[in-house]
Order: C-alpha cells, then sequence, then structure tokens
C-alpha cells in the first residue's frame, strides 16, 4: 500500500512539474528574435534612384541618375553644384563617397583633414577607384570616365560605396567600404570578371590620393617622401610635425590580396600627359617606382599611391583584388595590416555586424519604409562617429558644413543630443561622448566652451545658457537607463588643469547653472543666447524661457540618479531648482495660449507669436493644465504645422513643424526686430525660423506624453514624428537630393518660398550629413514606444496611435501585440529593478514573466508592477499576458 501510495505521489509531482515547466515557458522572448523585418519599399526615393535591400539584407541606395547631364542634379545648398555623396563610416573615421565615383577620407586624430582633398588642377583625384588595362584599352571605373556604353551601377550602403562597370565582356566590381568597429583606415575590394570565352591577360591599377588638407584653416600640409615597404607591399608618407601637432600621422594604401607588379607615387609621372581618364603610365601598362619627395606646408604636392596588379583571367572566372588606405600612426599600421592580411571576407563580416547592430523595427501596418528609415538613421548617425587623440575618446559631432567645412566640434549640446538614442545601442560608445564632453569643462567657474576645434582648444562663440542642462540630461538618462552608477566616480579630467569625478562634474555643471538665474525666473541668455544661437542678437533676449522649461525637466530627473546614487542632499537641491522652474514656466503662459519665450529687458518675447522651442519641453515638464494642454496643441498645429492655417500660407506642413509663425499669419501680432531676412528660408516672423529636427524632435516626444489629456495626442506625436523622416521629405520634394539619404540641421518652413531648400545658408560648400535627423528619429521611436527609464527601474508605456507595434535594438526591446506585451532590457551591471507596464489591450487574467518564469505583480489602474532581476551585459526579458495567449501570437 505503502509502495503504491509513492508511485502516486511520484506520478502526481511529475504531472505537477510538466504542468508548471508548461506555465513557466511563458511568452517568447524577444530578445532571441533574430528575424529580420521588412525594409523593401520605393517610398521616399525622389528622382535620384531607388532604396533597395542589398545582398546582406540592409537597406541601400541605388544613384541613377547622370549627373552630368540631369536637370536634377545641380542642388541650391551647394550654389548648383552637381556633387551627391554618401558617408561611409566606422567608428573612427569618416569618408565622402561621390556619385562621379571617388571617395574622400576624413581623419579627426591629430589635426581634422582629408588625407586626399579632390583638387583637380593639380592631378588631385581623391582615389578609391582605378584602372583596367586589357590590351590597347584604359577602362577606368570612375563613371564620369566610363567607357562609352559601359553598363553602369552605384550603390550607397551600410559602411560602403559599391560600384559596377560592365562593358566589352568584362564585369568590374569595387566596393569601398568603412570596416565596423574603431580601425582607421577604409578597405577596397576590386572583383574582374571575364564573362568571355576567352583567356584575357590584364592589368588593374589601384589609385588613391595623397593630399592632405587642413580643413580648418583652408591649407595643405606638409608631409615626408614616400616610402615603400616591400614586405608590407605598403605605401606611406610621414605628415609632418608644426607648432600645432608634434605627432602627426601617416598616410598609407596597402596592398592586402593579390600581385604587387609596381608601384608609383608621383602624380607627374603617373597621369603624365593623359591626364585622369587615361593615365600615362596605365596606357603603359606599367609603373616606374617612382618615391615622391617631401612637399613643404602650404604647397600642393605632387604624391599618390598607386598599384599594379598583373592577370590573367580565365573564361567566366573572377578574381578579387584587396587595398586598404588610411592614416594612423606608424604602429598602428603595422597592426592594420597584419589584421586585414588575415581577414578572410571582411566585408562580409563588416556587414554582419552591421545587421546584428541596427534596429529592428515594425512600427504599424505598411511601413516598411519607416524601418528601413531607423536602419538607415542608425547607420548614419554610428558612422558619424570620430576618434580624437587628445580627448582619448570618441565624439558624434554634430556632423555637416559645421564639422567637415567650417571644422569644429559643436555646439556642446550637439553630441548630447546624438548620444541619446546610442545609450540604448552601444553604452561604451555613449561613455565616450559623455566623457569627452565632460572634458570640455573647465574647473572653478565651470564656463563650458560652445564647441571645441582640433587638439583640444575651446572655441567660445560668446555665452550661452543652456549648455550645462545638455550635460545633466544626457548623464541622468545614460545613469537610469544602464544602472552603471559607477560610472560616475570615474576620475575625470577638467579642460586646463585638475580633475574630478564624473559626477563631481555633473554638480559643477548644476552650480554654474543655477548662477545664470535671472530677474524673472529664467536664465540669463549671455551674448550668444540658448539652443537658438544669436537670439541675444537678433531678439534682445536677455532671459530664456526655453532654458527653464528644459531645467523643470532635467532636474528632477537627475535627481532620480542622485537619490539612487545616495546623494540625497543633491538630489533636494535639484527638486527644488525643479519645482521653482516649474513654477516659473507655468507663471510664463500667455494669453493667447502658449508659452513665452522669454524676455528682453522687462518685456515678454512671446505674447504675440509662438515660439517653437520651449512648447515641447513644457509638455515634458507637465507645466499645461488639461485645458491648458488642447489649447497649446491647437495653437501649435494651427501656427507651426499649418493645420488650418489661411490659404495663402500653403499649409499644413509637408515635413517638419515650424520652429516660427509666418510674419504673413493675420493672427501674428510680434515680429523679431530687426528682421530675420532669409537666414532660414523667407517670411519668417520670429527668429529665428525655419523648421529644425532638433526642435520637431522634441516635439514628437512631447506630444506622446499627452495622452490620455489631449485628444487624439499620440496620433499628433505619430505625425510629427513622420513628418521628420528622410522620407517624408523625399516624397515632398522628390527633385532635392539634400533630404534623400541625408539631411541638414534645418529645412525650411511650410511658407517659405523655396520650402525644399534645407541648411542655415551659412556655407555652399557642404550639404548634408547632419546628426540631428538620424538621432532624434531613432530616440523618438524609443521614447513612443515607451521606454522610460526611473529610480526604481523602467517605465513602459508607448504612445503610439496603433496597438501593435515591436521595436528591438540591442540594448532595449518592446512588442505590443493582442493582449501581449514583451520586451527585453540589457543593463550595465548586476541588479533588481521594477518595472511598470502598461497593461496590453484584452481581458483575462493578467500574468507577469521574467526570462520564462511567472513572477508575482501588482496592478495600478491600467499597468502592472513587477520585479526584474537582470545581469550584466545580458538580456533579462519581460512580457505581460491578459488570458490565454499562444506562444505563436505573443
Amino acid at each position: 500500500m505503502r509502495r503504491a501510495a509513492l508511485v502516486a505521489v511520484l506520478a502526481l509531482a511529475v504531472v505537477g512539474a510538466a504542468a508548471s515547466s508548461a506555465l513557466g515557458a511563458g511568452p517568447r522572448r524577444l530578445s532571441t528574435d533574430h528575424s529580420r523585418v521588412q525594409i523593401r519599399s520605393s517610398y521616399g526615393a525622389g528622382v535620384f534612384g531607388a532604396w533597395g535591400v542589398d545582398r546582406f539584407g540592409l537597406p541601400s541606395y541605388s544613384y541613377r541618375i547622370n549627373e552630368l547631364t540631369s536637370p536634377f542634379a545641380p542642388q541650391s545648398e551647394l550654389a548648383g553644384n552637381r556633387d551627391a555623396w554618401h558617408q561611409v563610416g566606422n567608428d573612427h573615421v569618416i569618408a565622402d563617397a561621390f556619385n562621379h565615383g571617388w571617395t574622400r577620407l576624413w581623419s579627426q586624430d591629430r589635426r581634422w583633414e582629408w588625407t586626399n582633398q579632390y583638387a583637380p588642377s593639380s592631378d588631385h583625384f581623391t582615389g578609391g577607384f582605378g584602372y583596367l588595362r586589357v590590351g590597347k584599352r584604359t577602362i577606368s571605373t570612375l563613371y564620369d570616365d566610363r567607357p562609352r556604353g559601359a553598363r553602369t551601377q552605384r550603390v550607397f550602403g551600410v559602411g560602403y560605396y559599391a560600384k559596377r562597370l560592365r562593358t566589352s565582356g568584362l564585369d568590374i566590381r569595387d566596393v569601398v567600404y568603412a570596416p565596423f568597429g574603431d580601425d582607421p583606415l577604409l578597405l577596397h575590394d576590386v572583383t574582374l570578371r571575364n564573362k568571355t570565352r576567352k583567356r584575357k591577360k590584364v592589368s588593374w591599377f589601384e589609385y588613391w590620393d595623397v593630399n592632405p588638407y587642413q580643413q580648418s584653416i583652408k591649407t595643405n600640409l606638409g608631409f615626408g617622401g614616400a616610402a615603400y615597404d616591400r614586405s608590407r607591399r605598403m605605401l606611406s608618407v610621414a605628415q609632418l610635425p608644426d607648432s600645432e601637432d608634434q605627432d602627426p600621422l601617416s598616410i598609407f594604401a596597402v596592398a592586402l590580396k593579390g600581385p604587387v607588379n609596381g608601384f608609383e607615387t608621383s602624380t607627374q609621372s603617373f597621369f603624365g600627359g593623359g591626364g585622369r581618364a587615361r593615365p600615362a603610365e596605365v596606357a603603359r601598362d606599367r609603373l616606374s617606382g617612382t618615391l615622391a619627395s617631401e612637399n613643404p606646408e602650404g604647397a600642393t604636392g605632387q604624391t599618390l599611391f598607386a598599384f599594379r596588379a598583373r592577370l590573367t583571367l580565365r573564361p567566366h572566372r573572377s578574381v578579387t583584388l584587396r587595398y586598404g588606405y588610411g592614416a594612423a600612426h606608424p604602429v598602428r599600421i603595422k597592426t592594420l595590416v597584419a589584421k586585414y592580411r588575415k581577414a578572410r571576407k571582411p566585408l562580409r563580416a563588416s556587414e554582419r555586424a552591421w545587421a546584428r547592430w541596427l534596429p529592428r523595427a515594425v512600427l504599424g501596418p505598411n511601413r516598411a519604409w519607416l524601418s528601413r528609415e531607423l536602419q538607415w538613421d542608425a547607420y548614419t548617425l554610428r558612422s558619424g562617429a570620430s576618434y580624437e587623440d587628445c580627448q582619448g575618446r570618441h565624439i558624434i559631432s554634430q556632423g555637416g558644413y559645421y564639422q567637415y567645412d567650417n571644422a569644429f566640434q559643436g555646439a556642446f549640446r550637439d553630441p548630447l543630443q546624438h548620444v541619446l538614442p546610442i545609450i540604448y545601442s552601444d553604452p561604451a560608445l555613449a561613455r565616450d561622448v559623455l566623457i569627452y564632453s565632460a572634458q570640455e569643462q573647465p574647473p572653478g567657474s565651470g564656463q563650458i566652451p560652445y564647441a571645441m576645434v582640433e587638439n583640444c582648444k575651446r572655441f567660445d562663440l560668446g555665452t550661452s545658457d543652456d549648455l550645462d542642462l545638455w550635460l545633466l540630461y544626457a548623464a541622468s538618462e545614460y545613469g537610469l537607463a544602464t544602472r552603471d552608477f559607477g560610472f560616475f566616480d570615474k576620475d575625470v579630467r577638467y579642460q586646463g588643469s585638475g580633475s574630478a569625478s564624473l559626477w563631481d562634474h555633473l554638480k559643477l555643471a548644476y552650480q554654474h547653472q543655477e548662477a545664470q538665474l535671472g530677474p524673472h525666473g529664467d536664465y540669463l541668455t549671455g551674448t550668444t543666447g540658448d539652443w537658438s544661437d544669436f537670439a541675444t542678437e537678433f531678439l534682445q533676449m536677455t532671459e530664456s524661457n526655453l532654458v527653464t522649461a528644459q531645467l523643470a525637466y532635467v532636474y528632477p530627473r537627475l535627481a532620480q540618479l542622485a537619490d539612487v546614487r545616495g546623494d540625497h542632499a543633491f538630489a533636494s537641491q535639484l527638486r527644488a531648482s525643479g519645482k521653482r522652474d516649474l513654477a516659473t514656466v507655468r507663471r510664463e503662459w500667455t494669453g493667447r495660449g502658449w508659452y513665452s519665450r522669454g524676455y528682453s529687458g522687462i518685456q515678454q518675447l512671446g505674447r504675440g507669436a509662438i515660439f517653437g522651442e520651449p512648447q515641447p519641453w513644457a509638455m515634458l515638464a507637465a507645466a499645461p493644465s488639461a485645458k491648458q494642454a488642447r489649447t497649446l496643441v491647437a495653437n501649435i498645429r494651427r501656427f507651426l504645422t499649418g493645420v488650418g492655417a489661411p490659404r495663402q500660407l500653403h499649409g499644413p506642413a509637408k515635413t517638419g513643424s515650424s520652429q516660427s509663425p509666418s510674419t504673413d499669419d493675420p493672427e501674428v501680432t510680434e515680429r523679431s526686430n530687426p528682421a530675420i531676412g532669409q537666414y532660414v528660408g523667407t517670411r519668417n516672423a520670429v527668429w529665428v525660423g525655419g523648421s529644425w529636427y532638433a526642435i520637431n524632435g522634441v516635439l514628437a516626444w512631447g506630444l506622446g506624453t499627452l495622452q490620455g489629456v489631449v485628444p487624439h495626442a499620440t496620433a499628433y506625436a505619430f505625425d510629427e514624428f513622420r513628418r521628420n523622416t528622410l522620407a517624408a521629405h523625399a516624397h515632398a520634394f522628390p527633385r532635392h537630393w539634400d533630404g534623400i539619404i541625408s539631411v541638414d540641421d534645418v529645412c525650411r518652413s511650410f511658407y517659405s518660398a523655396s520650402p525644399q531648400q534645407c541648411g542655415t545658408g551659412l556655407s555652399t560648400n557642404y550639404e548634408g550629413q547632419i546628426m540631428h535627423q538620424p538621432a532624434w528619429s531613432l530616440y523618438d521611436a524609443i521614447k513612443l514606444a515607451g521606454v522610460d527609464p526611473t529610480s526604481s527601474g523602467y517605465t513602459i508605456a508607448p504612445h503610439l496611435p496603433f496597438g501593435r507595434f515591436s521595436l528591438r535594438f540591442p540594448d532595449v526591446g518592446v512588442a505590443y501585440g493582442a493582449r501581449c506585451a514583451r520586451g527585453y532590457l540589457t543593463l550595465a551591471r548586476n541588479a533588481s529593478i521594477r518595472l511598470n507596464v502598461k497593461l496590453p489591450a484584452g481581458t483575462g487574467q493578467v500574468v507577469t514573466w521574467v526570462n520564462g518564469h511567472r513572477v508575482g505583480h501588482s496592478l495600478h489602474g491600467g499597468s502592472v508592477s513587477f520585479p526584474l532581476a537582470g545581469r550584466a551585459g545580458h538580456a533579462a526579458d519581460w512580457a505581460v499576458t491578459r488570458g490565454k495567449v499562444s506562444r505563436s501570437a505573443c
């Protein structure tokens, strides 16, 4: 009898264990979902080419027009220039790959320079292309010099520029790419295929130029005589030291795969009388091995790097060659050459690394274009990173004409915006940006410079009152999101002398910020302004309510981090300051139904016109009452988005909302004095005018937080988010290149004479590649998906106008479906946190899961709270189900 009872007990135990296992399985873990999302869509391509999906499953853009003859090629931002280019980069270097076929490399390690500046009058053609000599024929792979009747392809991809040329039975494919990671070089793979039945003897001539050009002072840099290292099959020149740089980089090119049957370093010997299309030495099918002599600073050199590879192409077979080109110190160059000589398929490895890192999003039905764009945005943002020796850190600068034409790293606030989505996808890079930024802060008064220039020199453009707050906000977002609280104990140097913990840097930033309080409770603008540079000059603004609204949101965020770190006294200070600032913002509610811009002496700015800058920050700080919020949103949409505006204003906006209302709007009673002219478009009522991605990024986020307060708030938020995409600009203005694959920081407002045009107008040498648009699109996606780190953990409360979506970043993911929500977090340290998750739609019993196991929870209205324990560097999954949900449905 006892034996039978024992058997029964064991049987029940087995059944119970099986049942428990079944219950414990839970929904599928989102972190293990490595499936790709649909990104194939023709939407947003414009007339210049087509979006596609490359062989690696990643987004790519095929540039198809003939820029030499097409009426669409001349760009107004470039004063009619027909150049178009694509950013090819990794964590260390950036290159511009041009529609014409060449690639120009930017280095920021030491002097900020183009290593191979295009200067055709002195036979400098940048490089990244080559020549095939077949019999008595020279075939250039440059689009501009292609043989008559040749079929060509040009593809701008994730980390690469691919070209293809087919002529006379030959198929030439070449790809210039920056390998994923932190290596300061470009690789160039050349594949030659014989499509005929006859064996062909050919010679490939690889070409890279040497023309280092210091962008800041618009001067050619000096370098020593060319050298050839036979054992490494490498050509190099050492740049000459000067008063600014005692340890300059060397520029090099190396043959990594394939034979070397001669080299050349002299532009005169190589090109001779044949010019770019048919170089003399290529026509002779030989390279003479000339070693070019030293070139002094300020002079135009006569150095290039060329290799010859003699090959026999068998019928219907191909041969692949590989070369490298870059700038680094000699010790690093040796390591790079050894690494990539051993690499078997570096292009495939690089693209697979990008594919693993890029976000995968499905935001509503029939939006494959948006899934594509978020991947493209993420690539653009990360590939805009650069490294600086003097800081010992990476930075994601503003890019575009600021970085590559004006040669400054600024403004200080900009990298701290760009880093916000990077916190959730590459915390190590985020830490570098934070430390780099903190190192700009001087001891004592703590007056942060407006920007930096090469060799860690500060660049002061007057004084601005918003710089400290961006360090405070980015640091708080990083700390709360990653739980990496020990990071703030790291010793970080000040600019000039001395060092302190990063936490002390933040306290100094707070002290300096508070020292700028003005008589109305807003913050003194200084000599330049706030986010809107030159607001002091054009508005005579003395106090900024924008900064007050920003700090009303930022201070409580930083207070949460201070509490978690145990610095309760600082947390109390921050909360008191934040409460005071919030009260000030609320007092600045004008009779017209929006918040003021600030003050010019005793005169309130913004009584007769709505300024776009402070409104979304007031939303984030929860300044408006429910009634005020509804009025505020209605006025934003009426005056800044153009919904319901008079017909003569040509609203509503097809792209982002405007910062200023139109001066022609009959309901606008305030205008900037002096008038702002045509700085950013025409017909702006108040400084600064235009549609700015950094303003509208906050606007989309802020509108989402009004869900449940303002009718249709999530629809308005998503609409603003959508209109600030590249695809929206390309769809609205398909004949305009600026805005197709990258864009400037600002475009014209909907009421301006040329709403398609972008840029500040301060440069006609450069367009696109500014990081605001990709950074804010990515951060908005995270915030609209409801991701909000807190002192206790995370709140997940989506602000999207649809119930089903999925968003997967490397370190955070959220997905909502029928009766199911799930996600994951990757923390920087072992931590136990609490999640507060908005319930998915549906009915039935609520069950919460962590890493596949049921956990206890508590319900609070429409949300559920439960604990989650995470291991450092490992994804911790969570899920919430309602009723019976199959694993396949969640």
